[in-house]
């Protein structure tokens, strides 16, 4: 989720929009860097009820597992005099088909608009700074492999009776690996 949001940030200011804006992370610790600049800041906001699971169990016993997830994204414009201008040119070109297509790649998407304004920053106890503020719900998904274990032979050995007669049962059922010979299909010569 935090590459692909600042990936895709960073591909429609810089690449889309053709302006020269660096994107960092605001709990990004370093010294500040020169204006324009946009930190990047996000909060978790919803969770699904269940994740997905994929059927598919892999020969090492893994299954992959994930669901969607919806942040809130505080995007922060630091220019000299034309944050606004920053800000609303960057919450239009995350609507053009380039950055739309940008999204699919990540398999992310922008949702609600939820903030668009201008919001000088105090810099000490009489100065400010121009600063506008974007915020904006961010829809992505996240996967990971779940580790299920793996039986891939079963032994069934036992007695039971309460038919006719007696039965015995030893049989070993197991899973045909891809890599092993399967016995050939009828017709296929």
């Amino acid at each position: 989720m935090i590459k692909s949001l600042w990936t895709l940030i960073d591909y429609a200011i810089n690449t889309v929009g053709q302006e020269q804006v660096q994107v960092v992370w605001s709990y990004q610790n370093s010294a500040r860097v020169a204006k324009p600049y946009i930190t990047l800041n996000y909060s978790q906001d919803d969770l699904p009820d269940h994740d997905w699971y994929s059927n598919e169990i892999d020969l090492a016993g893994f299954r992959n597992m994930g669901s969607w997830r919806k942040a809130v994204v505080d995007l922060q414009v630091y220019a000299s005099q034309d944050s606004m201008r920053i800000a609303n040119k960057l919450s239009m070109l995350l609507s053009t088909e380039k950055c739309l297509e940008k999204q699919m790649e990540l398999d992310v998407a922008i949702g609600n608009r939820l903030f668009l304004s201008r919001v000088p920053a105090l810099v000490n106890n009489s100065q400010y700074e121009d600063r506008a503020v974007y915020h904006f719900d961010f829809m992505y998904t996240e996967m990971m492999k779940e580790d299920v274990g793996f039986i891939a032979t079963v032994v069934i050995e036992g007695n039971y009776s309460g038919s006719l007669t007696d039965q015995q049962c030893n049989e070993t059922i197991s899973i045909p690996y891809p890599d092993h010979t399967l016995p050939p299909i009828e017709g296929d010569g």
